[in-house]
């Protein structure tokens, strides 16, 4: 047995089981956080495959103009993502924060979870939108398709039940799965997780040997690059 590295997040069999996100408002018209230009602000680290995705999708739509960006300190330590200067990473020019945890604080006083990237800053509000990359990539799809000339749609309708289906597949074997065999505690859950790995592994090895399904972005969190 070894050493839980997210302790909370850890079974007593041993298995990794994933926090939920815990902001998931929406960027919309009716809703209390409307699509404006300069509003909004993304908070990413690029170590982290989970908001790189954010990243890529922001330029595909070329909101950098309509949506601002700061990158932390790939390397975390004991007190999470921290705002410091050098190569690729920044401080806080909006809110002045010292570490990321303090965006989540700031929304809710009473967080105690794990605090991760990527997050959606409403500067307005002074809080959280949303900390859901999945989310976060469907509202840079289409939520300020009136404040960008890209009318690149990377989840078109017709093919969202197809999407879907294998996206499903991948988040709970591929992309949560790394996480699931990495983070065992004990043999039994790192084998519940690394077997249906490598089998879902083989299926998008011979799916992707036929042809390309880019729209998966929706739901790909690699451990490091795209398939």
């Amino acid at each position: 047995m070894s050493t839980a590295q997210f302790p909370d997040e850890q079974t007593s069999t041993g298995e990794f089981q994933r926090q939920e996100d815990a902001f998931r408002d929406w960027v919309k018209p009716d809703g209390p956080f409307p699509a404006a230009k300069g509003r909004y602000h993304l908070y990413v680290s690029l170590a982290c495959p989970w908001a790189s995705r954010t990243v890529i999708v922001r330029h595909l739509k070329r909101l950098e103009p309509v949506i601002g960006m700061t990158v932390v300190d790939p390397i975390r330590d004991d007190r999470g993502w921290a705002f410091r200067e050098g190569p690729g990473y920044s401080t806080d020019p909006i809110n002045g924060f010292k570490f990321l945890s303090e965006a989540y604080l700031l929304t809710n006083s009473d967080y105690q979870g794990r605090v991760t990237v990527p997050i959606l800053w409403d500067k307005e509000t002074r809080r959280i939108v949303s900390n859901s990359d999945d989310d976060l990539m469907r509202m840079f799809n289409s939520a300020f398709d009136a404040l960008t000339p890209s009318r690149l749609d990377l989840y078109p309708p017709e093919h969202r039940s197809d999407i879907d289906q294998l996206n499903e597949l991948i988040y709970q074997t591929v992309n949560n799965g790394v996480y699931r065999a990495g983070f065992a505690t004990q043999q039994r859950a790192y084998e519940e997780a690394v077997i249906p790995l490598f089998k879902t592994l083989d299926q998008l090895e011979e799916r992707l040997s036929k042809q390309r399904f880019l729209l998966a972005l929706f739901r790909w969190k690699p451990t490091g690059g795209f398939l």
